[in-house]
Order: structure tokens, then C-alpha cells, then sequence
């Protein structure tokens, strides 16, 4: 999960997948967050914070992290907030282009639905269809806005994280 400043945004969504993953009793996806102009140590913003609290979940123990080649490169699926976020990554790491995807992306990308495990599952969602790029598939940064546009934020987050979740860990009978 990738943003600015691995403050807001990028935690908010490694948060609530390792959240759900959890749930779901998926201990074998590793996911880490990073931000693009990231200064190594912050916690996260008070807004993303208190998202987190009203939920009954702590994002306290988050510190924010530098995105790095080598993160680029490690991961198998790179999941961006913005297009100039993406742009970044493609400057870091040139050939990242065909894992890296919008997280409101997520829910528009056409695949085919496959059977498998979660690699052969995110091999067809990266070779799907992607939508033409536009300006809202962009996820506003809430920072230094009031906690609405923190919840905004949350739940365009939440729709692109039920895509990864059924993608990496499907509920039993599910496809």
C-alpha cells in the first residue's frame, strides 16, 4: 500500500487488510505499507487514528516507512493511491508497472474469475481489463481536513480492500 507519507492513507489500508485478513484466518499474506515522500518514524495522522478507534482497532503501533526499490521489487502486488503515486513507484522501479494498480482501481479491473490459489488469483486480476484512467479513481488525501474526509477516505479504501480480501483469502464456498 503506497501513498505520500505512510501517514493517512497507505495505513489506513494495510490496517484494515491485515485486519480482515486476520478475521478470516489468512496468515500467509504479507502486507506492508510505505509512502513516496515518507519521513521514516511518524506515526500515523490523528485523523486515520481515530477512524481506526471508532472501530475498536489500533493503529497506534503504525510507523511510517519509505518506499524503496527493493520494496517495489519484493512485492507482489503494488497497490497505490493515486496516479502520481503510481507514477513514483514506475520511477523507482520501471518494470512495476504490470503489478501496480489504483486501490479504487480494485473494484473496476475486469478478470476472469479463477480457480487456484491466491497468486494464480492475483495473475488474472493483473491481467485484467483496467478502467481508462480519470481523475476519481485518485483517492483524496485527507490530511489536515475534519474527520469526514478521513471516513470518505476509509470507505473508498474499504471497497478496494473486499476485492484483495476475496482475492487472497475467499470465504469458504466463495469464488
Amino acid at each position: 500500500m503506497v501513498c505520500t507519507g505512510n501517514i493517512c492513507r497507505s495505513p489506513m489500508a494495510e490496517g484494515l487488510l491485515r485486519l480482515r485478513l486476520l478475521e478470516r484466518g489468512c496468515t500467509d499474506v504479507d502486507v506492508l505499507s510505505a509512502g513516496t515522500w515518507a519521513y521514516e518514524g511518524n506515526p500515523a495522522s490523528v485523523g486515520a487514528l481515530d477512524v481506526f478507534r471508532a472501530r475498536g482497532w489500533d493503529l497506534e503501533p503504525h510507523r511510517a516507512r519509505e518506499l524503496t526499490v527493493e520494496l517495489v521489487r519484493e512485492a507482489d502486488l503494488v497497490v497505490a493511491m493515486t496516479s502520481v503515486h503510481r507514477r513514483e513507484i514506475l520511477e523507482l522501479d520501471p518494470d512495476a508497472g504490470t503489478k501496480t494498480v489504483l486501490i479504487k482501481e480494485l473494484a473496476e479491473i475486469e478478470a476472469d474469475v479463477v480457480e487456484g490459489d491466491a497468486r494464480v488469483r492475483l495473475a488474472a486480476l493483473l491481467a485484467g481489463r483496467r478502467p481508462d484512467p480519470r481523475r476519481a479513481l485518485d483517492l483524496d488525501d485527507p490530511m489536515g481536513l475534519p474527520s469526514f474526509a478521513y471516513e470518505r477516505s476509509f470507505s473508498e479504501i474499504e471497497a478496494g480492500i473486499e476485492v484483495l480480501l476475496e482475492l487472497l483469502c475467499p470465504q469458504p464456498g466463495a469464488g
